[in-house]
């Protein structure tokens, strides 16, 4: 499918391209693309919506059609050359890694351990 697109492909041409939605994500039919201060929201075109991102990954590994992903979620597979970016040019707005618990006056030293493991490894692959 990408190798169908141009070189320097704008994302543009989303809308007449096949794309596995994920449910999960706000979104699901616009993303907007941003690439030296121009700004694109194409309407996508879900051809199938998961709600779960495996899903999502399979569908897209099968060959259904186009997925966004978190880069940690899919670099195997780019680095295998089972999965290619399309848009490469192009950013979409950055999500996050949250640790969600509830209030209280004292946490877990193995909770707070764990926090600070996800965030020292969150650092590590921003850097690479």
């Amino acid at each position: 499918m990408a190798a169908s697109l141009p070189p320097n492909a704008s994302p543009r041409l989303a809308k007449s391209l096949p794309w596995v939605g994920n449910a999960q994500l706000r979104g699901v039919g616009q993303w907007l693309f941003s690439k030296d201060g121009e700004t694109v929201l194409p309407e996508l075109n879900p051809v199938v919506v998961c709600d779960k991102t495996p899903a999502v990954q399979a569908c897209v590994l099968a060959g259904i059609g186009l997925g966004i992903f978190p880069d940690f979620a899919v670099e195997d597979e780019i680095a295998e050359g089972r999965l290619v970016r399309v848009f490469a040019d192009w950013s979409l707005p950055t999500g996050g890694i949250h640790a969600v618990f509830p209030p209280a006056r004292f946490r877990p030293a193995k909770m707070r351990a764990f926090v600070d493991f996800l965030a020292a490894a969150e650092r590590k692959r921003v850097r690479r």
